[in-house]
């Protein structure tokens, strides 16, 4: 988007890019901008405000259904030091930011639910705003996601008619207003027909795992605090019946619609329980009634575990990443010369784009006419290409370049060649 100029059509490589809205690649290019360099710690940024504002969220949310300040600081620290919670904060990904999202168009609602008349509409209002912002995350569950469940609230509350009320009669046309735009301003840029093909050709989600993934999922993500759901089981089963004429309900709506949503949906991959764990966390927060020293050792224990993995994975990862090892070897080999890719996955062409930053992404050919036809016009030039692309053009005889150095990648082995 920086490099561009285009801040409405997202790109991946210089290819289209439809997998995800661009709400989260917006937050990251514009600090960028500033910069003037997208870094990993730019990038990260808004995943982590994402995770400390919505743990803030937890802690006036506790504190107001419970009644104590103390539920409000367990409830924001179990969610704060739970494993996937802590791991996705840290990571450049439209989990964090969509799981924030769901969680202020939950908390608005239920301001505007308890609200007068005059403060609803602000309140209602604010909550379709967020589940716009969804949308322009993750699609179209930044809606389905929070929609359900406040409807299904509604209905056992036995209000339901609010649906269609004037307050959420303005809540969809806010929603409408704030994720059309992009759409509108995407098919106008590219067209009607390419956008139609590309969405056709897109399949973001391609991830399947067993229907009881998610059983047994919500242990590791949840934990240390899942050796707790048993006991949180045991006391919402006894207190069933003031659980549910409660407004700790919405709570128990949340979690369970949400579990099983995800359980049905035929792709399944961990870090979609994120936005169910919230729920957990303050219905535990609310329940607790032991010292605080049961709380804080745990709680400082876990953040320091977790700490300690996350730094050990950095350090692996800057010592041995591939894509900085390969760029390593390649800039005083090239020094400034005419730099192409020829017929490489997405993946090794983004970590040299990512590691080389020439400026702008390097050319990246699919035919090789292209690519020869660009070649004539350079006096000295090189590309990149697997071996097994180099062996078939040097067998066809399809272009005319020099091997230069061979480097292992991963599991496949790249090849450097210039023009003659």
């Amino acid at each position: 988007m920086i490099r561009s100029g285009d801040w409405v059509v997202p790109r991946y490589n210089g290819e289209v890019y439809l997998d995800k809205p661009p709400l989260l690649f917006w937050l990251i290019a514009i600090p960028s901008f500033v910069h003037g360099s997208v870094t990993p710690f730019i990038a990260r940024l808004p995943s982590a405000f994402s995770a400390w504002l919505g743990s803030l969220l937890l802690f006036l949310w506790g504190r107001k259904i419970y009644g104590t300040t103390r539920s409000g600081i367990i409830s924001s620290g179990i969610l704060l030091s739970c494993y996937q919670y802590f791991s996705q904060a840290r990571s450049a990904k439209t989990d964090m930011l969509l799981c924030l999202l769901v969680l202020l168009s939950f908390y608005f609602f239920y301001l505007g639910y308890e609200a007068t008349r005059r403060r609803r509409v602000l309140y209602f209002g604010l909550s379709f705003f967020s589940m716009g912002l969804g949308v322009l995350t993750k699609g179209p569950f930044g809606f389905l996601i929070p929609f359900p469940v406040v409807a299904a609230f509604l209905i056992k509350e036995k209000k339901a008619r609010m649906l269609i009320s004037k307050e959420f009669i303005g809540g969809y046309l806010i929603l409408i207003l704030t994720a059309l735009p992009w759409g509108t301003l995407f098919v106008e840029r590219i067209g009607w027909e390419q956008s139609l093909s590309l969405f056709k050709a897109t399949h973001p989600l391609s991830r399947q795992a067993p229907f009881y993934f998610y059983f047994f999922e919500i242990w590791v993500q949840f934990f240390p605090w899942s050796l707790l759901l048993p006991v949180l089981g045991y006391y919402v089963w006894r207190e069933r019946s003031r659980v549910w004429q409660s407004k700790e309900s919405f709570f128990l709506i949340w979690f369970v619609l949400l579990f099983i949503f995800l359980t049905l949906f035929k792709v399944r991959v961990s870090r979609y329980l994120l936005p169910a764990l919230p729920p957990l966390a303050l219905m535990l927060g609310g329940r607790w009634k032991k010292k605080w020293s049961y709380f804080f050792v745990p709680f400082v224990a876990m953040m320091l575990v977790w700490q300690i993995r996350e730094v050990d994975w950095m350090r692996k990862d800057f010592l041995f990443s591939p894509g900085r090892a390969l760029t390593g070897e390649l800039i005083p080999m090239i020094k400034g010369s005419p730099f192409y890719g020829y017929q490489l996955d997405l993946s090794t062409l983004e970590e040299v784009n990512f590691y080389l930053d020439p400026g702008a992404p390097i050319p990246h050919f699919r035919r090789t006419e292209d690519l020869l036809n660009r070649l004539k016009k350079e006096k000295k030039a090189f590309i990149l290409m697997t071996k097994s692309q180099f062996e078939m053009l040097m067998t066809q005889r399809a272009l005319p370049v020099l091997l230069i150095k061979e480097f292992q990648y991963k599991k496949d082995r790249l090849v450097l060649a210039s023009s003659p």
